[in-house]
């Protein structure tokens, strides 16, 4: 045969070859229309494409978020794993090429009356005709999964920048409520000093020094725990910037520069297309699609076509070449059941990544009414909490002149002080949840 002819036959199998990969179509889901839950006072808006941690208006969250992305060790880590993947897509390709393989050598024999020389020369070229699509469905699976493996580093991403968020909103809440509990205990400390005066004067009882004493190590306490959780939260927010907590410094922004953004809500359908994970899913999903039409094919006869080409020759003497041009044809016949076995499973897998996708969807779903709830919930509270800190701050300040004008007891003070205390620790809280809340409602909608 013409080598030619051999080419343009290897090309036109290789055109011919038809897929025995099922047609891939979407899980069928119930898609609704709009979200059951509104976020209340926060209102839609345009972001203009912008990442979310940008509206909340802080410089410093802006540099921070740039050291995560690019230094996040859970990242780098995510990047080898998508080089992994495109190397194994690069290997389930390699044999839609053909394979071409060299060899040669010489040799020198010693006789009298003279040595003599030779050297050897040979090659071959094999190609396998993909005419089930078997090696088509191999390398489109890989591709596939590669695919996933960018979403998953895509949905990692998602957690990396949201938990930094997280950490830095709480970091910053919490040097806000540690500036009040300081004030508070402050203030503790100097109506002890006022009433321990006056017991010795013998205006009040033991008694009412023992519970204003009692008052202050209560905030102490209270002041202690916050410390602690600040630390704990600052150590969280260095190992996402892949820092050791030692050397990394405090967020030097306040509490009250941090913009509560309005919220860009898309609609459910919006969510299938903009979430890595469920891209992922279904990624995870055509590759199975795929497998099933390569363990399809592997019941068929393969194909393959080889040519070979030799030669030798002694060195003073003429060269011998032949070329030879050959092809096998490999179909199964009794396997004990290892390829049915392999579609079968193949199959299985397929209907667990289906029913996984759909899983994912839904959780999709929940995790925005969540953060819509969440975030309604927190607009509500914080309304009232603005109001409890005014009616407190105006009841503290009228038992304190009262007191010091000796028209109430030290009760009704007391009272009134760890009144405003909690109302102030509260609005801080409040406003740190509807920080989080607008934040893990990004996240769920895939920011």
């Amino acid at each position: 045969m013409h080598k030619y002819s051999l080419v343009g036959l290897i090309f036109s199998l290789a055109l011919s070859a038809c897929s025995l990969a099922p047609k891939y179509e979407r899980p069928q889901m119930a898609i609704p229309e709009g979200w059951s839950s509104t976020p209340g006072t926060v209102a839609a808006a345009e972001t203009n494409g912008r990442p979310f941690w940008q509206e909340l208006g802080s410089e410093e969250l802006n540099y921070l978020m740039k050291v995560a992305l690019a230094q996040n060790l859970d990242l780098d880590a995510a990047l080898h794993r998508i080089e992994q993947a495109r190397a194994q897509a690069k290997v389930a390709g390699a044999p839609l090429y053909p394979s071409i393989e060299a060899s040669g050598g010489t040799s020198r024999t010693f006789q009298d009356p003279r040595d003599t020389n030779a050297a050897r020369g040979a090659g071959s070229i094999s190609y396998e005709i993909d005419l089930w699509g078997k090696n088509r469905s191999n390398l489109a699976a890989a591709k596939y999964r590669a695919q996933a493996t960018q979403f998953d580093r895509d949905a990692l991403q998602l957690i990396v920048t949201s938990e930094t968020a997280n950490f830095y909103t709480q970091a910053l809440s919490l040097n806000e409520r540690i500036r009040i509990a300081e004030y508070n205990l402050k203030n503790a400390d100097e109506v002890l000093r006022i009433i321990e005066a006056r017991y010795r004067a013998g205006s009040v009882s033991a008694l009412e020094v023992s519970q204003q004493r009692v008052a202050v190590n209560n905030f102490r306490a209270s002041l202690t725990s916050l410390n602690e959780q600040k630390t704990t939260t600052l150590n969280a927010l260095a190992t996402l910037l892949a820092r050791a907590p030692q050397s990394f410094a405090a967020p030097k922004e306040t509490f009250a520069s941090l913009r509560l953004p309005e919220v860009d809500l898309t609609p459910p359908a919006a969510v299938l297309t903009a979430r890595p994970d469920i891209k992922s899913a279904e990624a995870a999903l055509r590759a199975a699609n795929a497998d099933i039409g390569a363990a399809r094919a592997a019941f068929f006869p393969s194909l393959t076509l080889g040519l070979d080409a030799s030669m030798a020759a002694g060195f003073g003497n003429p060269a011998a070449s032949a070329i030879s041009i050959a092809n096998s044809v490999l179909a199964p016949i009794f396997n004990g059941g290892r390829l049915r076995g392999n579609l079968e499973s193949v199959t299985a897998r397929q209907k667990e990544l289906a029913a996984q996708y759909q899983k994912t969807v839904l959780t999709a779903f929940k995790e925005v009414e969540d953060a819509l709830a969440a975030l309604k919930s927190n607009n509500d509270q914080a309304a009232l909490s603005r109001e409890s800190v005014r009616e407190s701050q105006n009841a503290y300040n009228i038992a304190k002149a009262r007191f010091d004008a000796g028209a109430i007891d030290y009760l009704t003070l007391l009272e009134t002080q760890r009144s405003l205390f909690q109302a102030q620790d509260d609005q801080i809280a409040i406003y740190a949840a509807q920080l989080q809340a607008f934040i893990q409602l990004r996240k769920a909608l895939g920011a």
